[in-house]
């Protein structure tokens, strides 16, 4: 079996060389061929050759040296503050500098297997952009907070994510540092010039340079969203998979059972229904839960999570998913950037899809939200 090729761009020669000596000096020389690279330069022309495979191990100080390039090879990110990446399918996977080389090294040649395994799909016609949906049977669940969260944090590791609101009237419009309102001019041309969607979609979606992440939110189209049929949704998301640019479709939808929400549903491939220990929406959820539960996988979250539950979900026919924290300093908002202050949350929700993908992996058992998950803080 032929080695794997590790390429390593690091700032920290000083570990980079400890690493490359424990390589040769282990079992894992006969797996792994390492070269280190101190400089972006010299790594550039070698990227320059199409041929090459193997792993591209880069610093979290080359990290934007990322974006501006193209590799055949499969980019892992060394980072000092962000938990381990367990999942392949995040774009540029991140794995703890300061745990042992053992376990390194280890996690470089599972998720480099599973990310040929994932090309091998793709190249024979699988969908290429995942579809995420987060929903709530009421409101103040903390839907579109959770949303947002999870677009910034799969857009921090390296995924491109397009977040879209599907609601009457979205707050996540003051949150994003980008143009808003172009979502009007966009329904336009669902209705009147369908088949120019896909360029126009290029055109009119909003960036966020910070957050790195493309967005569509309503700002003042309430009589626009509410005129909006299921075709029209189905043809806003395929337009959006057509585009074959995004790695992850985030639709942020209203408590309510309109057509548009109704239709995003049923095209997502997994489903974050947020619930809250709170007997109303107990009784919302177990209501909706009987029209909807042939959906794609629905997978419940509990928001606002204080250490101890007092509602019964029992009606449904599966464990709890995850239980993301309560968060004090959300209980008033007086400003927009107050959503992007709590790094227990932006961790929690992280650790949520990393729980709701490894269910749907290997049905494992109901995991709770907690410190323990995580080696050190995230984004």
């Amino acid at each position: 079996m032929s080695k794997l090729q590790l390429f390593i761009l690091d700032d920290d020669m000083a570990y980079a060389e400890r690493l490359a000596a424990f390589i040769r000096s282990t079992a894992f020389v006969e797996r792994i061929q390492v070269k280190l690279y101190s400089q972006s330069d010299r790594l550039l022309e070698v990227l320059e050759d199409s041929q090459i495979e193997g792993v591209l191990l880069i610093s979290e100080a080359y990290y934007p040296l990322l974006e501006q390039i193209r590799t055949q090879l499969f980019p892992i990110c060394l980072s000092e503050n962000i938990t381990n990446s367990n999942d392949s399918e995040i774009a540029i996977p991140f794995l703890f500098r300061f745990q042992p080389l053992q376990s390194l090294l280890s996690r470089i040649l599972a998720l480099y297997a599973e990310g040929l395994q994932r090309d091998r799909k793709q190249l024979s016609g699988a969908r290429r952009t995942r579809v995420l949906t987060v929903y709530s049977s009421s409101g103040n669940s903390g839907k579109s907070i959770t949303a947002v969260h999870l677009a910034k944090q799969l857009a921090f590791r390296g995924e491109r994510v397009m977040y879209v609101s599907l609601e009457s009237i979205s707050a996540a419009s003051q949150w994003f540092q980008g143009e808003t309102g172009r979502l009007s001019q966009l329904l336009y041309f669902l209705k009147s010039s369908p088949e120019m969607l896909g360029a126009k979609l290029e055109l009119l979606k909003s960036h966020d340079t910070n957050l790195r992440i493309d967005y569509l939110t309503p700002h003042d189209q309430m009589r626009e969203m509410q005129e909006m049929i299921g075709e029209h949704v189905r043809q806003l998301i395929e337009s959006i998979l057509q585009l074959s640019v995004y790695d992850t479709l985030i639709l942020d939808l209203e408590s309510s059972v309109h057509p548009r929400i109704v239709k995003s549903l049923e095209m997502s491939d997994e489903i974050i229904w947020l619930i809250r220990d709170d007997w109303n929406d107990a009784f919302k959820t177990k209501s909706l839960y009987k029209q909807m539960n042939a959906y794609q996988p629905i997978h419940f979250v509990m928001t606002s999570y204080r250490g101890t539950q007092t509602n019964s979900y029992d009606f449904i026919d599966r464990p709890i998913s995850y239980r993301l924290p309560y968060i004090p300093e959300w209980k008033v908002l007086r400003a927009p950037e107050q959503i992007w202050q709590s790094e227990i949350f932006a961790e929690q929700v992280y650790g949520m899809l990393t729980s709701i993908l490894k269910d749907k992996r290997n049905s494992t058992s109901h995991m709770e939200g907690d410190a323990s998950l995580f080696e050190s803080r995230a984004v």
